[in-house]
Parts: structure tokens; sequence; C-alpha cells
């Protein structure tokens, strides 16, 4: 077991590149699957390295990892009871039967 950070606002926590963090409902930049952290320990202290540290209302969710080094992708944060998020290679409502 693992846990993502998830915020109502921002979504999932996709993970972090030079500095810029990214969430599903802000900026998902095509990732399919979300950074893990295999303690809430772990996770609050990546937190408190924020500016502003933990953002207001951020929770952990335990989610089970299912992709390489620990990544979780869409279907397991669902499986977590996490909303969805859109990648290019979603499904979209466009392309889905009425």
């Amino acid at each position: 077991m693992a846990f993502v950070i998830y915020s109502e606002e921002d979504g999932v926590f996709i993970g972090e590149c030079m500095g810029l963090g990214f969430w599903s409902k802000l900026d998902p930049v095509d990732q399919d699957c979300a950074v893990t952290f295999p303690s809430v320990d772990e996770a609050e202290a990546f937190m408190a390295g924020w500016d502003g540290g933990r953002p207001a209302g951020a929770t952990l969710v335990p989610v089970i990892p299912d992709q390489a080094n620990g990544f979780a992708s869409i279907e397991a944060c669902m499986r977590a009871g996490l909303p969805e998020w859109i990648t290019c290679e979603s499904e979209t409502s466009n392309s889905r039967p009425i």
C-alpha cells in the first residue's frame, strides 16, 4: 500500500518536474499515472518542502501502485475512489457511443 496526494480543488498530484508541481485537474501534462509515497510520513515530508507547505484540503489516499517505480495508473487511482483524469490517449465523450 502506498499513498497519493489528493485535493478536491486540484485533483491528484501527478508529480513534479523542474520544480513545478502537476495536478490532474490543472495540468496533468498527459501523464497517465501519479507519483506515490510509501508512507504518510514521506508524503507529509514531501509537502512540507513546498512553498506554503501542505495545501489546504490536501488528503492522502491509500492506493495500490500498479506501474513501474511505484507509480499508480489512472485506473489504480480510480479503484482507490479518486476521479479519472484525461490524457491524449483517453476515450472522450466525442468518441463514446451515444
